[in-house]
Parts: C-alpha cells; structure tokens; sequence
C-alpha cells in the first residue's frame, strides 16, 4: 500500500516538476531563436567566409555526423574534414528551417538543405538534397552555437 501511494504521488508531482520553465519564465523566444537559427545557417552557406571563420557559430564540443563518414567531435577535425571535400570541388548550397523547438538549454531544428556541387574534373553539375536534425546548445548570453548535426541525403 505504501509503494502505491508513493506511486500516485510521483504521477502527480512529475509534471510539475519537469514545469518549472514556463512561458511567464523563461529567457528566451522562439522568434529570437528562429532569427539566430536563420543568421547561423546563413552562415554555414556564405562561400565568401573560411571555414575557420565558420567555427565561431559552433561549440567547442561539437557532434558532426554526415553520410558515409566517421563521427566528427572536435572542431579542428571538423576544419579538416571540410577542406578535404573542398579538393573535389565547390558547393553552393541553402540551408532552410522547417521546424524549430525552443527549450532552456538548447533548440532543436530540423530542416533540409539544398544545392549544388561543381565538381572540378568534370563539366556535370550535381544537385543535392539532404534532410537534417541541428541541435544548438544555449550560450549564457542567450546566443546560440551548433552543438550536434546529423543528415543524409534525401531520396
């Protein structure tokens, strides 16, 4: 009977412990969110910026896991991974949002890219799809960076 009880009462206070971020709390807003998402993957498809200069929207802990490769972890790695596809050929390539999910801690977005790569051996254009899943950890001044990316291609 104690067990039961102590059951109930885990029910009931749950969710109101899981609640203590609500709207009238919290620090942040989906709009400012979606804005910061939007200025960061403009980022990410500016050929004119470096890709070390690109990093500066990334945290240093970061997760990168595309097709066919090995999970990325670091930033420097990150850095070498993108220069060594710049060899094959340049890219021109749009990021788009279809869905933000604003917390505390972190927004969640899934969105889609699509683009093109200019190979350098050969005269074809290859357009491209992919469907994606960014996780962005919230920096204590609000700001966002990416944290996580995980995509493929989309069929």
């Amino acid at each position: 009977m104690k067990c039961k009880h102590l059951l109930i009462g885990m029910i009931v206070l749950v969710p109101f412990i899981q609640c203590k971020n609500n709207d009238s709390t919290k620090c942040f807003s989906k709009e400012q969110d979606y804005k910061t998402i939007r200025y960061i993957l403009e980022t990410l498809d500016d050929v004119s910026i470096s890709t070390e200069d690109k990093m500066d929207v990334w945290v240093d802990d970061l997760v990168h896991m595309a097709p066919n490769h090995t999970i990325i972890t670091d930033k420097n790695s990150l850095v070498q991974h993108i220069e060594n596809e710049k060899r094959f050929g340049c890219v021109d390539m749009k990021h788009e949002i279809i869905e933000i999910h604003s917390y505390d801690r972190i927004v969640v977005m899934h969105g889609k890219v699509t683009g093109f790569f200019y190979p350098f051996n050969q005269n074809i254009t290859n357009s491209f799809k992919t469907k994606n899943l960014f996780v962005f950890r919230r920096i204590k001044d609000n700001s966002l960076k990416i944290w996580k990316v995980i995509f493929n291609m989309d069929s």
